[in-house]
This record gives structure tokens, sequence and C-alpha cells, in this order.
């Protein structure tokens, strides 16, 4: 039986341990008790884990509860001596009102569960998932097989007993993995054989996790490498091993070596299972022969990244494209967990977060702050040289558009400023990525203006780098519909074939789907500028406007994220519009396989 609980739940701002912690918030609950953050009273409230140890006796035999409290104190000594990278510290243990109680370093991070697919605790809803980035889990699976071979060095070995994906913290400073909730190491309690538990926790690890020999009631170092097979089998896949304990049905969907390293690992029988040492070894060596792919960072054109100055050379090339990836988070995920590189990683979140609904000037701020030289100025271009128009008295606010090209190498930006309150420039700033025409809005309010006398106004862009333009606007206020003078309809015609891209089906694994073209001709007698709308979040397109003369052709690249893409079947549909002109219709699918070839 377990020990009777104390009188009441612990509740925040609640002191234990004689006054030495304060209760901050509860933190969880496992299957060896609950666990709190407190801070430390005693050393100017420095965050902790508290940790609840259950153990089972017969409350009413006074001998089993002696036992108990010795064995309590002498597992807690034995964690404490721990010093590991990849352990906590445990800072001190205490029994209190019917509990014992260990308190560790507070690890700041997520579990390995978090990305995965998997079940809200308080509502039992299915939150949906996926398998991470191959290299990432490997280098994880690789830093807890260092933390087993030490914890197996120890006189006598320690075995964890409950290594799992929601017990691997990434330390959110150091960015590596950290095995946590010890409370289960060196509790060797015996069981009946051959009658498992059927629960998901229980105080003997976690079914599905657990390999064969703790349903039999003994363990020893090789158990938590099962365990930690199961746990890198989960990880690639998003096939939760619970579902189906020592079932592993998605194995051949991984490449065939590292798919023998995890049976080899996940041997029923101990003496033909895999060591830490070993285990770890033969990742290394997989992870060494797989560096190149793993490494690169594939960008439209079969372009690869390698290095931080391949990067910014291709993001420069590939604008909107690593303006998607920077977006979405793949840019800051590739430079810290592949390259290695937290500084350029961290720009690149702080740009993302300083420009949210922006990604071209996102991807500016990140490459300026990375490197300046990186990026050649933006050269302006300006297409819409004046405005004169022709209103009636009263007339509600017309927009307008200044039209730039950047013809220079890198991405284009500055200021605009209006001489008058009746045109306003928005922000007051303009961006236009390199080899782009853009559309800077502005809107010309008449609204006040005296009939029959011209107002003129002045709008000037400052790019940054560059000398200043200036727009004239006239308008003269008189009765009749407003025409903009010198600007009759123009007839612009656009074609677009194929009218339907197919992706087919791709596995949920894969980085990206296939590349796609579509050709967009313009079959009128006049310029069309072009643009593309409707794209999902999960389809790249490039470019999204573009300008063609007359029986001009533009081929428009499609790519999709399948990381992005929610479900299991997408049907889009895209509308590629010629300003002033008709549109046309782009309608895109894809369908995603549940699992399959690995990366």
């Amino acid at each position: 039986m377990p020990l009777a609980e104390a009188a009441g739940p612990l509740q925040p701002g609640q002191f234990l341990g004689g006054g030495d912690y304060r209760i901050v918030r509860p933190l969880g609950k496992g299957g060896m008790g609950a666990t709190w953050l407190v801070a430390q009273s005693k050393a100017f409230d420095r965050l902790a884990v508290l940790k609840e140890i259950i153990d089972y006796f017969d409350p009413a035999d006074a001998a089993a509860r002696q036992d108990a409290v010795e064995r309590f104190e002498a597992e807690a000594r034995t964690l404490a001596e721990l010093k590991h990278p990849g352990i906590p510290d445990l800072y001190a243990y205490f029994s209190e009102g019917g509990h014992n109680f260990l308190v560790e370093e507070y690890v700041e991070g997520s579990d390995l569960s978090r990305g995965l697919t998997r079940e809200d605790g308080d509502t039992g809803q299915l939150i949906p998932g996926g398998p991470l980035p191959a290299d990432q889990v490997l280098r994880y699976t690789i830093e807890v097989c260092e933390v087993l071979e030490y914890l197996a060095s120890q006189q006598p070995p320690i075995v964890h007993n409950d290594i799992k994906p929601s017990n691997i913290l990434v330390d959110s400073h150091s960015g590596r993995a950290v095995v946590v909730d010890f409370g289960t190491a060196l509790v060797h309690h015996p069981r009946t054989p051959g009658t498992p538990s059927q629960k998901k926790e229980t105080l003997y690890g976690t079914v599905g996790y657990a390999a064969p020999e703790l349903y039999e009631g003994h363990s020893e170092p090789r158990s938590d490498v099962y365990s930690l097979a199961a746990t890198a089998y989960q990880l690639l896949t998003d096939d939760d091993p619970r579902d189906h304990p020592a079932q592993y049905p998605q194995l051949d969907s991984l490449p065939a070596p590292l798919a023998d390293m995890l049976r080899a690992a996940l041997a029923p029988q101990v003496d033909k299972r895999l060591t830490a040492t070993q285990f770890r070894e033969q990742l290394e060596s997989y992870l060494a022969g797989q560096t190149a792919p793993l490494r690169a960072l594939s960008f439209p054109n079969g372009a690869v990244a390698g290095d931080r100055g391949q990067l910014l050379a291709l993001a420069v090339k590939h604008w909107h494209y690593a303006a998607a990836l920077l977006q979405d988070g793949t840019l800051s995920r590739w430079l810290q967990q592949t390259l290695r590189d937290p500084p350029a990683a961290q720009a690149a979140e702080a740009a993302a977060r300083q420009w949210p609904g922006n990604a071209d000037a996102a991807l500016d701020a990140f490459i300026r702050q990375v490197d300046p030289k990186a990026m050649p100025p933006g050269k302006m271009e300006l297409h819409t040289t004046s405005f004169r128009l022709s209103t009636a008295p009263g007339q509600r606010p017309i927009p307008q558009q200044i039209e730039i090209a950047n013809r220079g190498l890198g991405y284009l930006r500055g200021e605009i400023l209006s001489s008058q309150p009746w045109v306003t420039v928005g922000s007051g700033r303009f961006g236009c990525p390199p080899g782009e025409i853009c559309s800077i809005a502005i809107q010309i309010d008449p609204g006040g203006l005296v009939p029959g006398q011209p107002p003129v106004a002045a709008v000037t862009l400052s790019p940054a780098g560059g000398a200043p333009e200036v727009v004239p606007v006239q308008v003269v206020v008189a009765a009749g519909e407003a025409v903009p003078v010198g600007k009759g309809p123009a007839a612009s015609a656009i074609t677009v074939s194929p009218d339907r891209v197919d992706f087919g089906a791709v596995f949920r694994q894969a980085l990206n789907t296939s590349r796609e073209r579509v050709t967009v001709r313009n079959t009128g007698q006049a310029p069309a500028r072009c643009r593309v709308q409707g794209a999902p979040g999960w389809l790249i397109v490039n470019p999204e406007t573009f300008r063609l003369m007359p029986g001009a052709e533009q081929t428009i690249e499609l790519v999709g994220r399948v990381q992005k893409i929610q479900g299991r079947h997408q049907d889009s549909l895209l509308t590629i519009e010629a300003v002033g002109g008709q549109s046309q219709e782009l309608r895109v699918s894809v369908r995603i396989k549940g699992s399959g070839i690995f990366g």
C-alpha cells in the first residue's frame, strides 16, 4: 500500500522543508508522484524542481516503514553524487507529511514529446504532431546514450527504468538533451512473472517503452537502451509504441542501416541487445556518413547551403523562398541544430518576431544583422512618375499605387513622405525584394478640396543608399466622374498553363514536395502587372508578383513545405490576377502518405 497522503494537496505559496522551499506552481504528475516548481527561499529564490517519491509498503508494518525510509535516503544519496551535464543536479531530499521529496535543478526547456502526436492529459483530445528532423533525433539519442554510459559506470550501476520522450528535456540554454525524472531509478521491486501491468504509466516504467525484462521484475543498464531505442523510433516516425507494445511496424520506413541499429537495441533478449556504448558508436558512425545531406539546406533549382555564407548568398538569390524559411522557423532551427550557430539562430528568431506580418522585411533585418556585407544595396527604378486626377465634389478617398522596380542585387527599403495631408502613405516605409516590381499603396482624399483649383502634392521616396525620387500628385475637382487623366482602359489578358498542379502523394517525413512550374503568358495588347493571390501557408510561390510585356511569358515555380501541410489532403485554388484586366485560376493539390522514406 502507498504511504498516506498529506492533508490536502500542495498549494502555490505554501512552504515545505522547514520553510526552505516555496511552492510556485505545479509542473506535472508522473508515475512516481507529482512535481512542482519551487523557489528556494534561502538561496535568493533560485528556482528548483520539487519531486514527490512514492514508496510502497504496508503502513501497519513498522519494519517495512523503516526499510522504506532507509531505502529512500540511500537512493537519494546515490543520486546526489551524480554529476553529468545530461542529468539535473540533486540539491536536497527530505520527508514531510508522510511524503518523501527530492529537490532537483530546474532545467528550462521543452521535452521531446511536445512535437509528437499525443493525447492531451486534461481533455483527452489528440493533439496532431509529426516526426522530428532526423539529424536532431540522432544527436539527442547520442547524448542520452552518453548519460546511460555514465549511469552504467557507477558502482553499483544505476538504471533509470523510464526513458521516454517526456522524460528527455532539451535545455533551452545549452541545446543538449537532459534526462529527468529519476524517481524510478534504483527501485527494483519484484513483479510476478507473466503479469505485466496494462496501464500506460506504472512504477516500473512505461508500457511500450519498457524492456521485456521489466515485466519480470528485474532490470539492468541495457533495459534503458531498449527504452531509448523505442523513444528514437517514435521521434523518427511519430508512431507511438504505447499503442502496440513490442511492435515497431514503421521500422522498415527508415533507412536500412538505421533500422538495423534500432532492431539491435530493441532485441528482446538482454544478452543480444546493444549496450549504450555500442548504440552510441553505431549512431555516431551513421551520422558521420550522413553529414553532407543532413547539413545541406535545400533551395529552388537544386541549390543547397552548407554554411552561413552559402545560406546568405542563396537567401538573396531566392528571396521569397528564404523569407518563408525564416518566417516558419526553419532557418533558426537549421542554424541552431545543424550549423551550431546560436548568434545567427537568435538573429533569425529576433527578425521573425520584429516583423511578424512582413516576411521580406524580416529577411532583410536578419541578413543585415548577421552580415551587412552579404547583401548589396537595392536600386530603385520609378515606374509611376506622376498622378493627375479629375474628381467630382465630395468623392470618397481614391486608392492609388506607385509602381517601383528593384534593379539592385539586394533588398530595397526606404521611407515615403507626402507634402500634403490629403495624400496619405500608410506606414511611411516601403520595401521591395531584389529583381521584383512592387506597388506602394497611397490614398488621395479629395474631400474638402476647392473645385476649380488644382491642388498639387509631392510624394517623396527616399531609398536607403540611393537618391530620393518625387512623384507629383495633381487633383482637379470638377463635376463629373473621377477619371485618371491619360489612362484609358488597358486590355490586359493572360493565359495560365497548366491550370492545375498535382504534387501527388508525398511522405510526411519529406521536407519539400517536387518542384512544379506554371507558365503565364500575356496575350493582350498592353503590359500586364500580375500577382498570385490565395496561396496557402504551405505553398511557396516564386515569383508572387511580376510584369509581362505583350506576348511575353513568365515561369512560376511552386514547391510545397510538407511539414506545414495540415491533414491528409489539400486542394487549394489560387488566382493569378492581371491588375486592371482579367484573372485566371490555378488549382493546386497534394496528398500526404502516413509514413515513408526517411528524410
